[in-house]
């Protein structure tokens, strides 16, 4: 991660010659199983190579008020199939029945409103 970047409202595509390599400022998170780490993810950030026999995972959360558009737009995402066989109290976490978010978040580009 490259500490403060969140707050230069800049796309390191758009800055560096190469975005991929490494970046003087970079700092490696490193966490045992089990830790949790949370962050800005508008933060220039990457990820090395999984080098342990376990799987790695990450979960990644947006909070919006109700009358913003989801960063990710659920119904867009989530199978029709998979929609159908989730719970009632899922499908009104993921905003799946909700008319307004229909509204707001169909028409955008899902890009994150940060950078827009």
């Amino acid at each position: 991660m490259v500490p403060g970047s969140h707050r230069w409202g800049r796309l390191p595509q758009d800055v560096l010659p190469d975005p991929l390599a490494p970046h003087p400022n970079q700092v490696l998170l490193t966490g045992r199983a089990g830790d949790v780490v949370i962050m800005n993810t508008h933060m220039w950030h990457g990820a090395t190579a999984n080098r342990t026999a376990a799987a790695r995972r990450a979960l990644h959360s947006f909070y919006c008020r109700w009358d913003k558009p989801q960063q990710q737009y659920q119904k867009r995402l989530i199978d029709p199939e998979v929609q159908r066989r989730l719970s009632p109290s899922l499908r009104r976490l993921l905003a799946l029945d909700d008319p307004v978010n229909d509204e707001v978040s169909s028409r955008c580009s899902g890009r994150s409103g940060f950078l827009k």
